[in-house]
């Protein structure tokens, strides 16, 4: 096995070092490539074609490319959070971006402009790309006939040659378009190390068995995107027939990046009535999902592999499946754009403050609602505290007129386009199914507590909501509500 290499999901193995010399890693992990800190690459070429280089064929200096990337992303504070995180680290770490062929043949111009966008910013993720579309017109030209079992196409020598040839053309052919909006890519496309399947009705149809990362690492270290092409090949250099979702999983298991996305023409995973589902928690959905036969066929498949994949990293990781047109808005803002997933989430649930870290618990309130809490506030009794255990998200219960009251509800600002709200507001109502609240007029969150809510009634200074309250439970917890002394300061106090 060559300097470099990782086997693939059936046992990672360490790599070898790489090569030494100027272009040795200088960071605490030797083992993975050292980017130079020289801040923009060059050669920026705006959306609209018209460069922004000053006189002198030097580019717009980094602040000034930064604000212009800032205003197009139209959430500046957002984007500049996101930036700060995706360049802390390993640059290889950034993110895997897998391409569907479709989108390659769609969605061509948006896709390559938008990551040449991001060469600019000195992010490069690594791209896999499939060609499923591309393959079957070839197929068809040749008069090449094929079938499919299990969802694996069975491969014929003749035809992996052809399968071949169409993704190094689909591979050549997105590293241009990248290079032609401005940033620079590199194709890999002999990366990939794989053995034939168990089943020898496939064919040529290869399972992933390593990856060489040597030329994904060299491709980084010069400022450019590695392109890889799912083509995999045998000890005897053979190729073989591999799935580009095999391979992108692969590369996720060897350098778990901070972000994991799934590309696709139909933006997300849709409900039967073609609406988005923006967020998934596979262990608690999936299977009713399945069921419900709201996701079928190759959806199905792409979420039951997500979820392995997922159950087989050793932390935490999330997977977006989103469109070539919403993949800035995906990286650089809360909510993202498509479907957000995850493997689940451990809400713990507490009787008291007693093991809560109070300070934990004040900067997650006061950053959700921006106001100071009242020095007392964690001398009131409480009858369950709905926690993320890293303090992102809270649901706090009391009991007030003899019902239960939702006294504080607070999820930080980062955490929101995980799912967050809806993992502690489902463990909340899985034990409290008959509830009421409270919250000011001017709650930005209300127009979220109206679609939760059984009912609600506004008042001048504050909207009381409840969930399966009987008639006469309502006029008391309406009564008590507006009754209750406040939990934060005025925010005039808090200045």
């Amino acid at each position: 096995m060559s300097e470099g290499l990782l086997k693939g999901p059936g046992g990672l193995r360490s790599r070898g070092p790489l090569d030494k010399g100027k272009d040795a890693p200088k960071n605490s992990d030797r083992f993975l490539p050292w980017h130079p800190p020289e801040g923009i690459a060059q050669g920026y070429v705006a959306p609209s074609s018209q460069s922004i280089a000053k006189p002198g064929g030097r580019a717009v200096e980094n602040y000034e490319f930064i604000i212009n990337f800032f205003k197009n992303i139209g959430a500046s504070k957002e984007a500049n959070m996101y930036l700060r995180l995706f360049k802390k680290g390993n640059p290889s770490r950034f993110a895997v971006i897998k391409v569907g062929g479709k989108t390659l043949t769609d969605s061509m111009p948006v896709l390559s402009g938008d990551l040449a966008y991001l060469t600019n910013l000195d992010l490069f993720p690594i791209i896999v790309h499939g060609g499923g579309p591309q393959i079957d017109r070839e197929l068809d030209v040749r008069r090449i006939e094929f079938a499919k079992k299990d969802g694996l196409r069975v491969t014929s020598k003749e035809a992996v040659d052809v399968i071949r040839e169409v993704l190094e053309d689909a591979n050549r052919k997105l590293v241009d378009a990248i290079r032609s909006q401005g940033g620079d890519a590199e194709g890999v496309r002999t990366a990939v190390r794989a053995k034939r399947h168990a089943d020898p009705d496939l064919g040529y149809v290869g399972e992933v068995t390593g990856i060489d990362l040597k030329p994904i690492f060299r491709a980084i270290r010069m400022d450019r995107i590695p392109v890889v092409s799912p083509v995999g090949f045998d000890e005897n250099g053979e190729p073989l027939n591999v799935n580009a979702d095999t391979v992108a999983r692969a590369l996720v298991m060897a350098l778990r990046p901070k972000k994991f996305i799934l590309l696709t023409d139909e933006g997300g995973v849709r409900d039967p009535g073609g609406k988005i589902v923006p967020f998934i928690n596979l262990t608690a959905d999936l299977q009713g999902m399945q069921d419900r036969g709201e996701v079928t066929g190759g959806m199905a498949l792409k979420l039951r592999e997500t979820k392995q994949l997922l159950e087989d990293l050793p932390t935490t990781m999330f997977v977006t499946i989103t469109s070539p047109h919403s993949l800035i808005k995906e990286l650089f803002t809360v909510k993202g754009s498509g479907t957000f997933i995850k493997l689940g989430s451990e809400i713990e649930e507490h009787h008291s403050w007693k093991g809560i870290n109070r300070d934990r618990m004040r900067t997650l309130i006061e950053a959700s609602f921006g106001r100071k809490l009242v020095s007392n506030y964690f001398q009131r009794d409480v009858t369950s505290i709905f926690l993320d255990p890293k303090y992102r998200g809270c649901a706090i219960m009391r009991k007030v007129a003899g019902m239960d009251y939702l006294d504080k509800f607070a999820v930080r600002k980062e955490a929101q386009g995980e799912g967050m709200g809806r993992d502690v507001w489902g463990a909340m109502l899985q034990k409290y199914p008959k509830l009421f609240w409270r919250s000011k007029s001017t709650n930005p969150i209300n127009s979220w507590y109206f679609e939760q809510s059984s009912g609600a009634i506004k008042f001048a200074d504050w909207t009381v909501f409840w969930i399966g309250l009987r008639e006469s439970q309502i006029k008391k917890a309406i009564r008590a509500a507006l009754k209750l002394p406040p939990t934060l300061q005025d925010a005039a106090r808090t200045k």
